[in-house]
């Protein structure tokens, strides 16, 4: 803001008429903006800068009151504090207030108003000087503007860095579990390939007329030792996700083997909605085994039966295949969490099947993602594969 020297509350007297028109020419050509006010708030003298600073010709303004010569707004503001001035007979400073120009744009302006004295003391007229402060309230907004987006932008880096470190964190455990799982998987899965086989010998030998309990334990031990060769495997594919091996493959194809590979239990129906013609350039073992894993967990979903649907089109650059079940649906909690590996809200469950359905889609450079369903109240989760492009 520019500095406004202090105007004297008693040195400044009414000059004879001689020098009237000398006062005037320097006033004229001082830089700041200022107005020589009467008794009865009338404009005598105004300078080319204040003529400038609210856009209206010297002729305009000269013997006009406050309220005619300004805005009512301003005028109500500038007149109050002249009278103040004329009736204290000391200077007034108003800090900031608005100053309307002629096209109607409202100034900030910061005026310094000192009485002039007659010959016989008494306060005759007073002297405002204005400093428009406008370009330096402008900055002040941008400035601040800028330090609010610097905040916005700092928070999140520091969010974003925050994710990183722990996504880092994240993968260094999943490698650790990688490196265990391969390494314990062999030595799991001898001991119960003994265990199987021992429980087939002992069946055979027993016959048909097995006592009922020895039936049942035989059928824990063969049930027991499949779910475990089959977290051992969840555990083994998601940690050895290979580099793909990709070929031109037709949807419908990739479906109906992840179908096959995964048949639907009594209870539940399957409905088919796939567009014809549509291909995709992917592994398709990797694919099909993501597409396995979304349609048992749809299965899951709907222990005392339901409807499948599963649907395939071509939407922009990509394949949209979409696996949907008329199940209970997923709260908000567990979509947030729904890809993080070793979460799960089955009894049984490891966590992996989603995480790994995950990085073997964005292994063909593909998304996997949960979506609003269409009305059926379950879940819906659409794979996303990029369109091959046209042979040449």
């Amino acid at each position: 803001m520019a500095d406004v020297p202090e105007l004297s509350t008693s040195g400044l007297m009414i000059p004879d008429s001689a020098s009237v028109d000398l006062l005037s020419a320097i006033v004229d050509n001082v830089a700041q903006p200022v107005f020589v006010m009467d008794r009865a708030h009338r404009l005598v003298l105004v300078n080319r800068a204040f003529c400038e600073l609210v856009g209206r010709a010297r002729a305009e303004l000269l013997g006009r009151s406050g309220p005619d010569a300004f805005a009512h707004d301003d005028a109500a503001l500038l007149v109050d504090s002249a009278s103040r001035v004329f009736t204290t007979g000391r200077t007034e400073v108003i800090e900031e207030h608005a100053l309307t120009h002629a096209s109607g744009e409202a100034r900030h302006v910061r005026t310094v108003k000192a009485p002039l004295h007659g010959a016989d003391g008494s306060v005759t007229h007073l002297v405002a000087v204005v400093v428009d402060v406008s370009q330096t309230r402008a900055a002040e907004v941008r400035l601040r503007t800028a330090n609010d987006e610097l905040e916005r932008a700092v928070e999140e880096r520091t969010r974003a860095l925050r994710d990183v470190q722990q996504a880092l964190l994240r993968k260094e455990r999943l490698t650790v579990l990688g490196q265990l799982a391969g390494g314990l998987a062999h030595q799991i899965r001898n001991p119960l390939a003994a265990m199987q086989t021992a429980a087939a010998v002992l069946r055979r030998r027993l016959g048909e007329n097995v006592d009922p309990d020895v039936h049942q334990a035989l059928t824990v031990i063969r049930e027991e030792v499949w779910e475990a060769n089959r977290i051992i495997t969840d555990l083994l594919d998601y940690a050895r996700v290979k580099p793909p091996t990709a070929a031109i493959v037709s949807v419908e194809k990739l479906l109906a083997a992840a179908l096959e590979g995964a048949p639907p239990p009594s209870r539940v129906t399957v409905k088919w909605d796939v567009a014809s013609a549509l291909n995709v350039r992917v592994d398709e073992r990797q694919v099909r085994d993501a597409l396995g894993n979304l349609i048992r967990n749809a299965y899951e979903a709907m222990p005392q039966g339901g409807t499948l649907t599963v649907s395939a089109h071509a939407d922009a650059e990509e394949i949209v295949i979409a696996v949907e079940d008329t199940g209970p649906g997923l709260t908000r909690d567990t979509v947030q969490r729904l890809f993080e590996p070793l979460v799960t809200t089955k009894p049984l469950g490891l966590g992996l099947g989603l995480s790994t359905a995950r990085a073997l889609v964005e292994n063909q450079g593909g998304s996997i993602r949960h979506a609003t369903s269409r009305g059926t109240g379950g879940a819906r989760f659409e794979l996303r594969l990029p369109i091959p492009p046209a042979a040449p």
